[in-house]
């Protein structure tokens, strides 16, 4: 192999090691479930897969459509009821997903600046864990995608 190659090749094997793995949000099946037009919040659903080689750590979620966007989950409480907790970040491992689904994990959309209507879509922005976003348009529908 010639000199110069070598040099190349040793140069872009070290390159290659000293990049980090990245990690990649992707969305399956976001949906925002329909409200009453004098509504002021609405949850939104959908499945995060991260299909990169690190985790990724959801720090906040934001969207035009509304004052406030939130992570929340929902927790039993002693006496038996639920109740929804704020999720302040949501980590998903490598070559996993998390699903936020209607009792569970979830986004709410609160001080709605106008209620989307069914068949609009609302893009809605993830924001990771050192400064990059991810987002996605989320249809507004008026039942769940599983109830048919």
């Amino acid at each position: 192999m010639p000199r110069a190659c070598f040099k190349f090749a040793l140069v872009a094997a070290v390159l290659a090691l000293a990049v980090p793995a990245h990690a990649e949000l992707t969305f399956s099946d976001p949906w925002l479930r329909a409200v009453p037009p004098v509504s002021p919040a609405m949850a939104g659903y959908v499945t995060l897969n991260n299909d990169g080689e690190e985790p990724v750590t959801i720090t906040g979620v934001s969207t035009p459509a509304a004052g406030h966007t939130m992570l929340h989950d929902m927790e039993s409480t002693g006496d038996g009821s639920r109740r929804m907790v704020h999720l302040h970040h949501l980590e998903i491992p490598a070559g996993e997903s998390v699903s936020l689904a209607p009792g569970g994990k979830h986004l709410m959309l609160m001080k709605l600046t106008e209620v989307p209507a069914p068949g609009e879509t609302v893009e809605i922005c993830f924001h990771l864990k050192g400064g990059k976003d991810a987002c996605t348009g989320f249809p507004v529908i008026r039942q769940s995608q599983t109830d048919g």
